[in-house]
């Protein structure tokens, strides 16, 4: 996995992350979602709702930034407490809310370095596990989700976004340790 460096994200990296979720959307659910909501996704929307989750005070909430070779934003991912009803009785701690890699970047590594490190950084917030919501349909993220670990909670929802009612699901870690020791150290992303 070559030439891709990790790096923790702060409030002034909300455009980079909203390019690279838009970016990743319109690749990762084109076939479950219309074309023409993936083709209406717009940055600056997204960049402020991640302005926002990247203000959040609460010390476990995180972001992280995979570069690629020349230093571009080509994945993220954000980690936070638990904040599902359901979830929280059932003992999950933390949550995974977004993991996203762009094409280019995907089956090199990344994402279980982002995974392992939101693991690690939750679990130095005192969160021993964790959980994450998968578009039920998304085999792909789900055997991701599987192939690390996780294990079906059998908590289901829906998630409702731009019209669309989509199925859901909640994967978890009852013991995050093991996922956090695949972490490596992370540099600030500065202006890359």
């Amino acid at each position: 996995m070559t030439g891709i460096e990790l790096c923790r994200a702060g409030p002034e990296d909300a455009r980079r992350i909203a390019q690279v979720h838009v970016a990743s959307w319109r690749e990762t659910y084109s076939g479950m979602m219309p074309a023409e909501t993936l083709a209406g996704l717009d940055v600056e929307e997204w960049a402020q709702r991640w302005a926002a989750n990247l203000s959040d005070a609460d010390p476990a909430a995180a972001a992280f930034l995979a570069l690629d070779e020349a230093e571009e934003t080509a994945g993220f991912g954000y980690c936070r407490r638990q904040r599902s009803e359901k979830l929280l009785p059932l003992g999950y701690e933390g949550e995974i809310t977004s993991l996203y890699l762009l094409g280019r970047i995907q089956r090199r590594g990344a994402g279980r370095r982002l995974l392992a490190g939101m693991a690690a950084h939750l679990y130095a917030q005192g969160c021993g596990s964790a959980a994450v919501w998968v578009f039920r349909d998304a085999l792909h993220a789900r055997r991701f989700y599987e192939a690390h670990g996780a294990q079906p909670t059998g908590v289901a929802g829906v998630w409702e976004i731009y019209g669309m009612v989509l199925p859901d699901m909640a994967y978890g870690w009852r013991d995050i340790a093991p996922l956090a020791q695949g972490s490596s150290g992370r540099r600030g992303c500065g202006a890359a």
